[in-house]
């Protein structure tokens, strides 16, 4: 009796290590797929203001966006290590995506700002976006990923410049 009360608890064992290793297994490659890539030249990391600066010939990988630049800089919270800030500069920064649905969508700017804390990007500077045959142009570019909009604004005169494309509408 005693023999067969160890043999369930040795199969009891086995059975939870491989449930763990399962589950252990696809919150690595669940997390895996969260990875964001920063290639660069050079790189310099300040502690006192939790910011890493990525210099020279910078590619940016998450998901499914790639960004090049001049220059990144990444900041994150103290307490909890949460990212909080992205900045790209460049002559120009460029961003490429690719949706669900197969739409690329291109966007250039001086520079690119993501905020986590309001989740909006903001593009400033020669802003140029495309997707599907629709563009937009612009000195500056709000987008409120939260809220699905965009705000367009153009400096000293200019004007912002759209264009729709019939095969999207």
């Amino acid at each position: 009796m005693k023999s067969n009360t160890c043999g369930k608890y040795k199969i009891m064992l086995t059975y939870i290590n491989i449930l763990l290793t399962f589950t252990y297994s696809h919150t690595l490659a669940h997390k895996k797929s969260q990875i964001l890539q920063v290639y660069s030249e050079y790189q310099s990391i300040n502690m006192l203001t939790n910011t890493i600066i990525f210099t020279d010939r910078v590619i940016l990988k998450y998901k499914n966006i790639d960004l090049y630049a001049d220059k990144i800089l990444i900041s994150h919270t103290e307490d909890t290590h949460h990212l909080s800030m992205i900045e790209a500069h460049g002559n120009p920064v460029t961003l490429n995506q690719i949706q669900k649905m197969g739409n690329m969508i291109f966007a250039q700017s001086s520079i690119i700002h993501y905020n986590t804390s309001d989740d909006t990007i903001t593009l400033i500077g020669n802003v140029y976006i495309k997707q599907a045959g629709n563009s937009i142009k612009s000195d500056k570019i709000i987008y409120s990923i939260k809220n699905k909009q965009i705000k367009a604004i153009s400096n000293q005169g200019n004007k912002v410049i759209t264009i729709l494309s019939k095969k999207s509408t």
